[in-house]
Order: C-alpha cells, then structure tokens, then sequence
C-alpha cells in the first residue's frame, strides 16, 4: 500500500513536471509569434501579422497572458488601418458628394413629411404627374441610394410580373413578382386600367444597366403576365434611367464612404477609449 502511494506521488510530480515544461515550451513559442507579429506591423505587413494573432488564439487557448498581448496587437492593427481608411475615405468623399450634388441637378427630390421617412430623386422628365395615362419605364434613387425600377402600365389587364428588356439576341430579365406581392399595383377606372410594378435593387437582376450599357442601341421591353405586351423604350426614359443609373452609383459610393467614416472612427474612439480606461 505504500509503496502504490509513493508511486502514485511519483506519478503525479512526473505529470506536472511535464506541464510545466509543455508550458514553458509553448510561452516560448508564444514570445516567438508575438515578436513575429511586432516586426510584421513594424514591415506593414498587417494581413500576415493578423494571421499570427489568429494562430496564438488558436494554439495557446490558456496562455491569457500571450493571447492578451496578441489582442492589443490586434486593436494596433485596426486602429492602423482605421486611422488609413478614415484619411482615404475624408478625402474621396467631397469629390463624389460633387458629383452627386451636379448629377442631382437633373432630378427633382420628392419627399412627403407626413408619409416617407425616407425622400427620392425622380428625373426632370418622368415625374408621375407628367406621365399618367401611359406606359413606361421609370427609375428613380432614393435617400438611401436604393434604386428602383418601376414598370408603369396603360392598357387592358395584364397583370404583368416580370419584364425584360432586349437588344436583339440580348437582354435582361428582372425578377418574377406575383400580383399579390406589394410591389405590384393595379386598379380601373372607367374601363381603363392601370398596372405598376416595381423592382428594387437586385430585383430587377440587371435590367437598369442593361439599358445604361446598351444606350445608343433601340431597346424593346417586354411584360410578362398573362398576357404579354411589347413596346420600345422612349428615347427620353431611357435617359432618364441612364441618368438615374450614373446617380444611384454614384450616391451608393457616398453612402458606403459615410458607413466606412463612421466605422473607422467608431473603433478609434473605442481604442482610444480602451486605453485611458486602463
């Protein structure tokens, strides 16, 4: 019995030397990426220094203290390339909110305070009221730098929902709505009947720079629905939807460019944050 208990000491000392030394070796390993990771920064190799960091986590899950020092290299590198970002995105910004501001001059900026929280950029010449009691293709961006595409219908029921646009053996076709969906609207009047469907964004799988790209050809639209009915796209609306296109591109740099500054700025105040707090 004695003997089993000093063996069992034996064992036991046998074990936890060899933690330490498992331990040892693996803080010695842990130094070696983290000098690695600081000369990597000091090179502005910023994506293989991230890498590095990511490894100590994954190797080492119970050295805090290593996996503590590879976090502030972390905030290093992000307060590095926010600081980056932020200089880049303050100085393309101005450029492209002239752009906008000059492409803007073509359209009219509607917005309803008691019904729209968000307001639209509608083309001199495809204003609703303009264009009542025919059909047509229209697009319009709004606040948001969302584009939509909104076929406008005159006519005997169809109820159309998809369409597609064609320059001989090429076309676009956006997506299939059912009637029921929101974006479809029809009513009568007299005997007249009226139909507007709209795509938003990706909906219209492409169809908007389809026209902008094929502007100088004739462009036929065709809708779908149970029955289906062919017209060739005015000259004037396809301006309009190139022009609508150029200024949704342009206004969607801009708003990406605003997420990015707030971002950017966001984790340097969180940094900065971090480091009077400690």
């Amino acid at each position: 019995m004695r003997k089993l208990y000093q063996s069992l000491i034996l064992l036991m000392l046998f074990v936890l030397l060899v933690s330490c030394s498992e331990r040892r070796k693996q803080e010695k390993q842990a130094d070696e990426r983290l000098k690695r990771i600081e000369t990597l920064i000091k090179a502005n190799s910023l994506n293989a220094a991230k890498i590095e960091i990511d490894s100590i986590h994954l190797l080492y899950p119970r050295l805090v203290d290593k996996r503590r020092i590879a976090a502030a290299f972390a905030d290093t590198i992000a307060y590095i390339e926010s600081t980056r970002n932020l200089a880049y995105c303050d100085s393309i910004l101005p450029i492209k909110q002239r752009e906008s501001d000059s492409i803007q001059k073509n359209f009219r900026f509607e917005k309803d305070l008691k019904y729209q929280d968000v307001g639209n950029y509608i083309y001199k010449t495809q204003q609703t009221e303009s264009n009542i009691s025919r059909t047509y293709l229209k697009s319009y961006v709004d606040e948001n730098a969302d584009i939509y595409l909104v076929s406008n219908y005159y006519g005997a029921k169809i109820e159309q929902t998809s369409l597609e646009a064609s320059v001989n053996d090429l076309f676009a076709h956006t997506d299939t709505l059912e009637i029921t969906n929101p974006a479809y609207h029809g009513y009568s009047d007299g005997g007249l009947h009226w139909e507007t469907l709209t795509f938003k964004n990706n909906a219209d799988k492409g169809v908007a720079a389809f026209i902008a790209q094929n502007a100088t050809s004739k462009i036929k639209i065709t809708l779908y629905g149970k029955r289906t009915y062919v017209y060739n796209l005015a000259e004037t609306d396809k301006n309009a939807i190139v022009e609508t296109y150029h200024l949704w591109k342009v206004k969607k740099d801009v708003v990406n460019l605003q997420k990015e500054v707030k971002k950017a700025k966001a984790i340097i105040a969180r940094i900065n944050s971090d480091k009077q707090n400690k």
